[in-house]
């Protein structure tokens, strides 16, 4: 990847859906979405897509900032 392509690249917004708070709750916990759920029925799996994509997103960051060798 060039110099120039690095500056006008076109870097598509990429919608992670809603973000979880900051304390999740536990598995057999009502849900913190006040739907009568437990978590586990309810947003245990969204929640963990939303964090996974997090981790990606700044593993992908870290690794185009990093100095280049060789």
């Amino acid at each position: 990847m060039g110099l120039f392509s690095r500056f006008f690249k076109n870097e598509d917004k990429e919608d992670l859906g809603s973000p979880p708070p900051e304390v999740l709750p536990l598995r057999n916990d009502l849900c913190w979405c006040d739907s009568g759920l437990k978590y586990k029925k309810c947003h245990l799996e969204q929640d963990q897509d939303y964090l996974e994509k997090q981790r990606q997103k700044a593993l992908a960051a870290r690794k185009a900032c990093s100095p280049v060798f060789g």
